[in-house]
């Protein structure tokens, strides 16, 4: 065999290999894909799952007259968790971000805060130490980045803020960033008449201005945690203390306070969440319980019971075997995590 000869037999060997590699990512992602294609319009971003399964099932049994586990339309309440159930929680929370953003563009009418932490932390970008310091920094931030403005002007400052930050590892605006599978369910839900409830450990507040455009849950339909209000002729003013911080037990707190009536789903992704899903299943009747576990580092993150977000411990998965929560693995029961450029809601 010649060198010419030996060439083309060495072209066709590479032309083969990369045919069969071609057609076998083809292969797989045909495959992929199928499993989400196949189950019509209802839930399509949801791969055929136990826990795609189990919600289908559910949302059938309470909402078929003459089934035994029956619920009228007035009792069909869902409550979900926002950070890390309905966007991400990752690198931090973005409500985070916002109040840093705030303190510093508050930071030349108050140039105490050169010195006293932890604003000074947030002016050096020092993160590691805010988080060092955990709540007891946080919490000073969040509530000296909204006090002293109304309502609407911190609606304003949010949307703005919205419009305009991205995140840096995935270079869209955080509200591009919204977990597509769970807006197909929230919409589901509607369209069976259920309705639906952001019980979140965020500042209400801050989801509030937003939540209708991108969720499609109105305002009033958002509980979250919350600090104070100065009311003077006729003016509200928002001040820095807090009344409640919107997390673990106090969820069921204020569903029962805030909705007056026990959810029949729940739907969390941490320890956080533990009692609002225990409150929900625990009920006499149809009831179910879900966690969302972050599994895929690629498309988004992954992480459990070492996070300072979202904590998800070996002692919560096995509340979610005691009680039958489903868990929601994100890469393999989700056939896509973000909307699309086509998909995407603007606020």
């Amino acid at each position: 065999m010649n060198n010419k000869d030996y060439r083309f037999v060495t072209r066709k060997k590479v032309v083969a290999i990369w045919v069969g590699v071609v057609s076998l990512l083809a292969a797989s992602t045909s495959a992929y894909s199928a499993t989400c294609a196949n189950h019509g319009d209802v839930l399509p971003l949801w791969n055929n799952s136990a826990s795609r399964s189990a919600i289908t099932q559910f949302v059938s049994e309470v909402t078929t007259t003459g089934n035994p586990d029956y619920v009228k339309p007035t009792a069909r309440i869902a409550v979900i968790d926002n950070d890390g159930t309905l966007w991400p929680e990752k690198p931090t929370y973005t409500q985070f971000l916002f109040a840093f953003s705030q303190i510093k563009h508050e930071s030349a009418q108050h140039p105490e805060w050169k010195t006293e932490t932890p604003y000074k932390w947030v002016l050096d970008n020092n993160t590691k130490a805010i988080f060092a310091k955990g709540w007891g920094a946080l919490l000073p931030i969040l509530a000296t980045s909204q006090a002293g403005l109304t309502p609407d002007q911190y609606n304003k400052d949010v949307l703005n803020w919205l419009s305009t930050a991205q995140s840096p590892r995935f270079k869209r605006p955080y509200t591009d960033l919204v977990y597509q599978p769970m807006i197909e369910l929230i919409d589901y839900l509607h369209a069976h008449k259920f309705k639906v409830f952001i019980v979140t450990g965020a500042g209400g507040a801050f989801i509030k201005p937003w939540s209708e455009a991108i969720y499609h849950i109105p305002a009033e339909n958002v509980i979250g945690t919350t600090f104070g209000y100065t009311y003077k002729n006729g003016t509200l003013i928002k001040n820095d203390k807090l009344v409640y911080i919107d997390d673990g037990p106090q969820k069921a707190i204020n569903i029962a306070t805030i909705i007056g009536k026990r959810p029949i789903l729940a739907v969390g992704n941490s320890t956080g969440d533990k009692a609002m899903l225990s409150w929900t299943t625990s009920q006499k009747g149809a009831s179910l319980g879900m966690l969302i576990h972050h599994t895929d580092a690629k498309r988004e993150w992954q992480y459990g019971a070492d996070s300072f977000e979202g904590k998800f411990t070996p002692a919560l998965m096995q509340a979610a075997k005691q009680h039958h929560w489903q868990v929601v693995d994100m890469k393999k029961d989700w056939c896509q995590i973000f909307p699309t450029k086509a998909e995407r809601r603007p606020l």
